[in-house]
């Protein structure tokens, strides 16, 4: 089966032209491109390992959560609240929202009408407790996302690189359902509160946040049925590494050797 991807990036392009913007026009047969995603529970290792793998195999690493998280904080400081009472004011503000994306050391980056967050700042304990309260509730969010995510296949920075490696909670069917590869990333409730709290030193409630995100009446956070399942706490992190890179690497192989799209 032929990759939709062309026409995944002309759906995105004729949805986003007044309010996204990037900085390149497309020049590459997407088609060639390999497309893996990455989905998950919060706190089941999907960053790192996403980085590690965009970094071995030269693909861009989007995550989506990074969308959000920018979005969480612009209508905060809009003084719009996650009350379903906001909603008319949420939807007004996105969109209307200017929305740019640019690459920084194989990372895709993100503004919102100027606002540009920090690895840092995008996890502030503030962000942390609210961005699964405000995409549970607005349905204009997970929207305007979407959208978001979709202009980066605009990037010429996307044709300079091999792929993208997209890593979020429904990237795998929202995003990329035709992706290469698709992963999901599970772990027990132990393990994700450890790594949230002795690794990743962050104080957020994981749990919480997946309960959120997996019960919402739109988009909720649902495993793709193609999708390869890790039990990422059987392993340490470069076990984890490795056993995705292997996936990546027989599916290279097969595309190699049958001109498979």
């Amino acid at each position: 089966m032929k990759s939709k991807l062309p026409l995944i990036l002309s759906v995105a392009l004729f949805f986003g032209l007044n309010t996204i913007y990037c900085y390149n026009k497309p020049k590459a047969n997407f088609s060639t491109k390999m497309i893996i995603t990455i989905d998950g529970g919060s706190a089941t290792k999907k960053s790192p390992i996403a980085r590690a793998i965009a970094k071995k195999f030269d693909l861009l690493y989007l995550e989506t959560g990074a969308i959000y998280r920018t979005v969480t904080y612009a209508l905060m400081k809009a003084g719009i609240g996650p009350e379903i009472g906001d909603k008319r004011r949420a939807d007004k503000f996105l969109a209307k929202a200017k929305f740019k994306c640019f690459v920084q050391d194989g990372i895709v980056q993100f503004s919102i009408n100027d606002i540009h967050l920090s690895a840092k700042e995008m996890r502030s304990k503030e962000i942390n407790s609210n961005v699964a309260k405000y995409s549970s509730t607005f349905k204009s969010i997970s929207d305007f996302c979407t959208k978001c995510a979709l202009n980066i296949l605009n990037l010429r920075e996307f044709t300079e690189h091999k792929g993208l490696i997209a890593e979020g909670r429904t990237c795998g069917i929202m995003l990329f359902p035709d992706a290469d590869l698709k992963f999901w990333f599970t772990a027990p409730e132990s393990a994700k509160l450890d790594f949230r709290l002795n690794i990743e030193k962050e104080e957020d409630n994981p749990i919480e946040r997946d309960d959120l995100d997996s019960k919402r009446a739109f988009y909720p956070m649902t495993k793709p049925e193609d999708a390869i399942v890790v039990w990422t706490s059987s392993r340490v992190m470069e076990a984890n590494i490795a056993l995705v890179a292997a996936f990546v690497e027989q599916k290279l192989d097969i595309k190699l050797h049958t001109g498979q799209k």
